[in-house]
């Protein structure tokens, strides 16, 4: 064999080893793509959660008329609990909903009742003062524990290039048959969420309207929830946070809603 053909069986070696190591690589991202569904999901939880001090700020709620209904919302976060007092200016407090162990166990004293409530199984899915809100809706329960997620292609939304996912629920009991979920590649920031019903109907969607920014991390200071069956519009918007404040833990006990 002359150094021609030395050379030529070299090359065409590399060519070989190149052509499996390269349908490796594909195959190895093809899984990489199933595996990412919920390691996308795991970045937008950490991006739902609310910042640590006082949230205020504002719900309201729109009907196909015009006319809006306006309350004051309070929201006292401490890690994995949080306090939400939904005051009427002109009524005082209404209601005080507490979210425990990251948001899975739910709490509800209605001032107008003098009842606390344990908002557990289907309960979790009644509307807050009669807006487009659940009460799981503001539980911020972590996506990853309770949906099985997969990416369903790309869209454009808002100029935004975006994951389009399907997240099936694990526990099949409840009022939500499944969850579409948009978010932008780049951040990894949710900027849409469709609920369907049993039936995979569409039923509300969620818009993150606002994303605020706070020591180096983004997090959304405006929800806007549209009822596709009733046409209503119901607005959250959190206009100042106040981190560093001293939060008495016993606002954190159901028993003490009352109070």
């Amino acid at each position: 064999m002359n150094k021609f053909q030395q050379v030529s069986v070299i090359l065409l070696f590399i060519v070989i080893i190149a052509f499996f190591s390269w349908g490796y690589v594909i195959a190895q991202a093809e899984r990489e793509v199933e595996l990412t569904a919920q390691e996308i999901l795991a970045r937008v939880d950490r991006i739902l959660d609310y910042p640590d001090g006082i949230l205020k700020g504002y719900m309201m709620h729109i009907t196909p008329d015009g006319s809006a209904q306006k309350l004051q919302i309070t929201g006292y976060i401490n890690k994995n609990q949080f306090l939400f007092d939904i005051v009427k200016p002109a009524r005082g407090s209404m209601q005080k909903v507490l979210y425990r162990i990251g948001g899975e166990d739910l709490w509800v004293y209605d001032m107008a009742a003098r009842a606390l409530f344990h908002k557990m199984g289907i309960d979790k899915y009644d509307d807050i003062l009669a807006t487009n809100f659940f009460y799981v809706d503001l539980s911020n329960a972590d996506l990853q524990s309770n949906y099985i997620a997969r990416i369903d292609g790309s869209v454009i939304i808002k100029n935004n290039d975006c994951y389009k996912l399907s997240l099936d629920p694990i526990d099949k009991t409840g009022v939500y048959g499944k969850l579409t979920l948009y978010v932008v590649k780049k951040n990894y920031i949710p900027l849409r969420i469709d609920y369907h019903d049993q039936d995979k109907v569409i039923f509300k969607t969620l818009s993150i309207a606002k994303v605020g920014e706070k020591y180096g991390r983004s997090f959304p200071v405006r929800y806007d929830m549209l009822s596709i069956k009733k046409g209503t519009m119901t607005v959250i918007e959190f206009t100042s946070i106040e981190d560093g404040s001293s939060i008495s833990p016993e606002i954190f006990r159901p028993e003490k809603l009352g109070d």
